[in-house]
């Protein structure tokens, strides 16, 4: 069991305010989901929403809102968590709560993190740190943490470490195992996106793959010794999609494969169609020249609800299909796409280097 959860548990045992047993009920809620045993978080939510069901407690009620959006979250990736998340930050404020404010303000900014809302989540970010100390240690291990997943994001190893270690650092105090975990994955799987979209522009150096593979084998290993259940699947995605980069044709279509059942996957991060031309790539490098059939199935739009990275490496991986017939109009139309796709890739990446640089002294 985590500190935080034992310390939890335990203060539960002697405290009789109703206000501060519902913060504290939350809490363990809020954990249990972010650990994947969401049956029992969700009992707790139904508990304390039953019992605060008139209303008479904000207390309660802005606790049992962030709760919901965290199992939202986890469990499903459901556009849900933000809403809940809106409402507890909306009424924390309203309550003037600083403690509240600041932790559903920090879940905000990392869930339009995962949705690619940047100007949203620097917003939220600050509003977060605008309301805490650094005693808020639950708080600032979110905050730190999103700041590093956005500068792992553009390819800043430097300052991604610095947030790292300063997101570790409240997470220990915290007594926060989840944190720490999802530190090492997140730390793995964002290396990897920068160089999955570096690999659209330059040949990889062997080194920084040999450094992600370490990386994505410590959060799996550290995944499997804690038991954490929630959106363990993400590691495997990391994994086959390093296998790409590694050259491992086989294999990582094996992998692939086997991902097309795993959920839960946010519509902003996943697609079967683009799991197929991943596949499709695989294939035709490993020799069977006849996968450049799948881009017939495929326009333009087909991956426009993806993450600007994700949709890069769509549009390089189409390029890469049709060069055996680089004279024609579907391979000079893909190249333009491409160009197209790449200038706003580059455009996110200036505006999140920009925009970070204010938080450095912070």
């Amino acid at each position: 069991m985590s500190q935080l959860l034992l310390r939890i548990e335990n203060e539960l045992v002697t405290e009789i305010d109703a206000d501060a047993r519902a913060k504290l009920l939350a809490r363990k809620a809020g954990y249990l989901a972010r650990v994947g045993r969401f049956a029992e978080a969700k009992e707790i939510v139904a508990a304390l929403r039953e019992e605060f069901a008139d209303g008479h407690s904000g207390h309660a009620t802005i606790w049992i809102m962030l709760t919901e959006g965290l199992l939202h979250h986890f469990e499903k990736m459901s556009p849900q968590a933000l809403d809940r998340l809106n409402r507890a930050l909306l009424l924390a404020t309203a309550m003037r709560n600083a403690e509240v404010i600041a932790l559903a303000a920090a879940w905000r900014a990392h869930v339009e993190f995962e949705t690619s809302n940047f100007d949203a989540m620097f917003r939220s970010l600050n509003v977060a740190l605008d309301n805490t100390t650094d005693q808020d240690h639950a708080a600032r291990t979110r905050i730190f943490m999103v700041l590093c997943d956005a500068a792992l994001l553009c390819g800043d190893r430097a300052q991604g470490q610095t947030w790292f270690l300063r997101s570790r650092d409240h997470a220990l105090k915290e007594g926060d195992q989840a944190s720490i975990e999802a530190l090492l994955y997140n730390r793995a799987a964002f290396n990897l996106a920068w160089l999955r979209a570096q690999r659209c522009f330059e040949t990889l150096d062997s080194k920084d793959l040999s450094l992600v593979r370490l990386e994505i084998s410590s959060a799996r290993n550290l995944q499997e010794m804690t038991g954490i259940g929630a959106l363990t699947h993400f590691v495997h995605i990391c994994d086959a999609r390093l296998l790409i980069l590694e050259g491992k044709y086989e294999v990582a279509v094996e992998r692939l494969e086997a991902l097309r059942s795993s959920t839960p996957y946010g519509a902003y991060n996943f697609d079967q169609g683009f799991l197929d031309l991943e596949v499709a790539y695989c294939r035709y490098r490993g020799g069977d020249l006849q996968q450049s059939n799948i881009v017939e199935k495929l326009d333009q739009e087909t991956f426009a609800h993806l993450d600007v990275d994700e949709r890069l490496i769509a549009a390089w991986m189409v390029c890469e299909l049709l060069a055996l017939a680089p004279t024609t109009e579907r391979y000079r139309s893909a190249r333009q796409h491409f160009s197209e796709v790449a200038g706003h890739f580059r455009s996110t990446e200036q505006t999140i280097r920009s925009q970070l640089k204010s938080f450095h002294a912070r």
